[in-house]
């Protein structure tokens, strides 16, 4: 049954909780029929047993399976999971989809088919309103005002859009389905889990050469592999991807899980967690990125920043992670120290090197090209890179910021930057009104958010659907929990204020 949130609805006959449950119903029963049809006319036997099977099991079990937090849950495990641009459905369908896409069209339908009829479940502001209506102004504006180079690239234009019209939606489709407590701890407990998971298979990859996630048409045969080419190399290995697009992307990816691992051994307790934490930060080395290293520096000065303390405290597991990866991964903490150089990072990124320039060359040119339209950009999405198959295509920009600037100008760079900064400083704010484990839970996702945030000034992050998805993911969790509704007590901001001036004292004396 669909509810407000994961827990099914106490009183099961009421009649808008019904009208809810019966409108997804009748969208997946649909979906499936169309499905089983085209699969059936194709010649297809599995899909069009999946179609029928499937809804059966959901109208089965629809208080489980129906539940926002387990949608949000599989659309998590499709993102973690599948391989974005690996992995197609077709298999004689019209046209070829990829499955998180279609995971989420059909979940969104049903959100906003239950907004429509079932009071219980409500569109919830995010208190992220503002930066989010500054940047889709931006993008209109920036259509608007360059119509003729927006209709020669009318296909590509919307899918972009469409893109990031998806992932604002994630944000408040999070924070109107899922509640802060035990909810919220289940999808935070799947993510984490799942990112381990990907990790280890990463570290076999980088020792290996083999990527595990190439096979999974062997296990789903609905999905039809897209070949990516060699694997990249740095150092003493490969360059694992994982389930990513680009090792980069992995690494950011698996470095923003990291963080939660620490929330979640506060709450409850258990070594699990820890040994999560160890393998998303092998796993994201594995990589070789300067981004996930960049993005680990960048965690542990938020953990300073609103945990300084107990920080602290945890710097010696810290050097026990130092040696593990030293023996795990030999070789992979001296190749980190010769790419994070400065003087060998200053002069690699200065050089120009193809479609593909360095960030530092690229700066220059791009600035030039700002001034042009410099208020709303030359129009977002209209920037198509070479690898995008358009031969002459733009510069590709591994910077995310400058590319910003570049596409809605310098009102949706500021609407970009207001969107994140705010996020952090409510969540911040937050995390010094609490103690204990719910204190971490704001410190956490801080953490993530602007290691993000810091790493979009490394690579084109909008381009990597996996990673920006999560981080909008993570916007949406931020929204749950600086809402109103979830501020904590006088008692407990008086207890935290307590602890914090019983700390400051041995230190002023």
């Amino acid at each position: 049954m669909i509810s407000s949130g994961a827990a099914p609805a106490p009183a099961i006959g009421r009649r808008s909780r019904t009208r809810g449950t019966d409108l997804a119903l009748w969208i997946l029963a649909g979906f499936g029929v169309v499905t089983m049809l085209a699969a059936g006319y194709a010649g297809l036997a599995v899909p069009a047993l999946a179609a029928v099977v499937l809804p059966l099991a959901l109208i089965s079990y629809q208080k489980a399976l129906l539940s926002w937090q387990t949608l949000l849950g599989l659309i998590l495990a499709v993102i973690l999971f599948i391989p974005i641009r690996r992995y197609t459905v077709g298999g004689g369908f019209p046209i070829e989809l990829e499955p998180y896409r279609v995971v989420i069209a059909v979940v969104m339908l049903c959100w906003f088919g239950a907004l429509l009829i079932d009071p219980d479940v409500r569109w919830r502001g995010t208190g992220l309103e503002g930066p989010v209506t500054v940047f889709l102004m931006a993008i209109l504006l920036s259509l608007v005002l360059n119509l003729s180079k927006v209709a020669a690239l009318s296909e590509a234009v919307l899918k972009q859009v469409s893109f990031f019209i998806s992932f604002i939606l994630m944000i408040y489709f999070v924070g109107s389905s899922i509640r802060r407590g035990p909810e919220m701890d289940r999808i935070l407990r799947l993510i984490v889990l799942g990112g381990a998971f990907v990790a280890l298979l990463s570290l076999y990859e980088w020792k290996s050469g083999r990527n595990m996630f190439n096979g999974l048409g062997a296990y789903l045969p609905f999905l039809q592999y897209v070949d990516q080419g060699e694997a990249l190399a740095r150092g003493t290995g490969t360059r694992a991807m994982g389930s990513a697009q680009h090792p980069i992307a992995l690494g950011a990816a698996l470095v923003m899980l990291l963080p939660l691992t620490l929330y979640l051994h506060r709450r409850d307790g258990h070594w699990i967690w820890l040994a999560s934490g160890g393998l998303l930060t092998l796993g994201a080395l594995s990589t070789g990125s300067r981004t996930a290293a960049v993005m680990l520096m960048v965690t542990l000065a938020v953990f300073f920043w609103l945990k300084r303390e107990e920080t602290i405290k945890l710097l010696p597991a810290l050097f026990v992670l130092m040696c593990v990866i030293q023996v795990a991964m030999p070789g992979t903490l001296g190749t980190f120290k010769a790419i994070l150089n400065p003087a060998y990072v200053v002069q690699e990124q200065s050089q120009e090197m193809g479609s593909g320039s360095g960030r530092l060359h690229d700066i220059g040119p791009s600035l030039d090209e700002w001034s042009r339209n410099p208020f709303f950009g030359q129009g977002f999405g209209t920037r198509i890179v070479a690898t995008d198959g358009a031969p002459d295509g733009a510069q590709i920009l591994d910077n995310q910021w400058l590319g910003s600037l570049l596409d809605v100008g310098f009102v949706g760079f500021v609407g970009l930057i207001w969107l994140y900064v705010r996020a952090v400083r409510k969540l911040g704010r937050r995390a010094r009104a609490e103690t204990g484990a719910d204190g971490w839970l704001p410190t956490t996702l801080a953490a993530s958010i602007t290691a993000f945030a810091v790493g979009m000034f490394t690579y084109d992050a909008f381009a990597f659907v996996q990673v920006t998805f999560l981080s909008f993911v993570f916007l949406g969790f931020a929204a749950v929990i600086v809402r109103p509704d979830n501020e904590p007590s006088l008692l407990t901001r008086l207890r935290a204020q307590s602890r914090r001036q019983a700390v400051a004292r041995p230190a002023a004396r």
